[in-house]
């Protein structure tokens, strides 16, 4: 298969509102009927992580050896010929000819877009730079579809923290818009979304957009979203300013369980992991707090690899 004809997820937007339903389907499925033994044997992901991660390089990893495939990789270009010079784009067409997708991470924001260009399987941007954390809108959807337990459609989201400089929530807005849904966002006063995250949404379908404070819509919302306040891990050190920093501190009050008693019972907390002092620990056993239960991860990363490798799931 040549280069131009295989399907990336550079992203979120290179899935549409049809492949997120599918998508959604398989994870669900995979959750309630468990995971094949079969379904991936002799596949294999090849996990490039140039950047920490905790969740998203283990989903692929995890994923695969379930359904009875494997799994190479690495988490750093010093065991890589990078370390010798070779270039970026020569070490993934390498290693696409080793495995049959490559979850990626990698600091340059443009990292995703080299890579599909230089290889011959699918590209899962798993965080590139400071851009997007493309596949983590199908772990972040599937998991809210796990427990909402109703329709996403229409859904009422509240964002609260820093999307502005969230990759994962840069992501997801626009595929908010795919499934009509209300965004209502409290951004520290400080941390708008980039105005063409926005324009997307709204060209995608989302029903409505605004700005204000938590207080005002947390007794609103089907979901509440927390994001990561610093970035630690996505700039590279000493790229982001200080003052921002300062002010994300001083701005960003932890999620207490004085908040909770203002959720609705139906409602549910999520967040964006990993957390560092957006959520305070006693929130964590409250039922509606999702991140502190078990998340699909591995069946979210499962399901995106059957799609874009075209693996049946009847």
């Amino acid at each position: 298969m040549s280069v131009q004809q295989v399907k990336h997820v550079v992203s979120s937007q290179d899935i549409d509102r049809a492949g997120y339903d599918e998508i959604i389907r398989r994870g669900l499925k995979f959750i309630k009927e468990g995971i094949p033994t079969d379904l991936c044997k002799g596949k294999i992901v090849a996990t490039l992580f140039f950047q920490p991660s905790t969740r998203t390089m283990n989903a692929f990893q995890t994923a695969m050896i379930r359904a009875g495939g494997g799994w190479i990789g690495v988490t750093g270009e010093d065991a890589l010929s990078m370390a010798k010079g070779e270039s970026f784009e020569d070490t993934i067409m390498t290693y696409s000819s080793f495995a049959d997708c490559i979850a990626l991470r990698h600091p340059d924001d443009d990292s995703a877009e080299r890579a599909a260009k230089a290889s011959f399987v699918p590209i899962m941007n798993c965080g590139s730079g400071s851009r997007e954390h493309a596949v983590g809108v199908s772990m972040m959807l599937l998991t809210l579809a796990h427990y909402l337990q109703r329709p996403l459609e229409g859904a009422k989201i509240g964002i609260y923290g820093t999307p502005e400089i969230n990759r994962a929530t840069k992501a997801l807005v626009p595929i908010f818009g795919m499934f009509g849904m209300e965004l209502i966002i409290d951004d520290l006063g400080h941390f708008p979304l980039p105005q063409k995250v926005e324009d997307r949404a709204k060209a995608n379908g989302l029903k409505s957009l605004r700005y204000d404070k938590l207080d005002n819509f947390i007794g609103d919302v089907d979901i509440l979203m927390v994001t990561r306040g610093l970035q630690k891990g996505i700039f590279p050190e000493g790229k982001f300013p200080k003052e921002k920093e300062e002010m994300i501190l001083q701005s960003f009050k932890p999620i207490t369980t004085e908040h909770m008693k203002k959720m609705r019972p139906d409602a549910i907390l999520s967040m964006i992991l990993p957390r560092i002092f957006e959520i305070d620990l006693a929130v964590d056993s409250d039922p509606r707090a999702i991140y502190s239960k078990q998340e699909p991860f591995t069946e979210s990363g499962l399901a995106v690899m059957t799609y874009l490798l075209g693996i049946e799931v009847a």
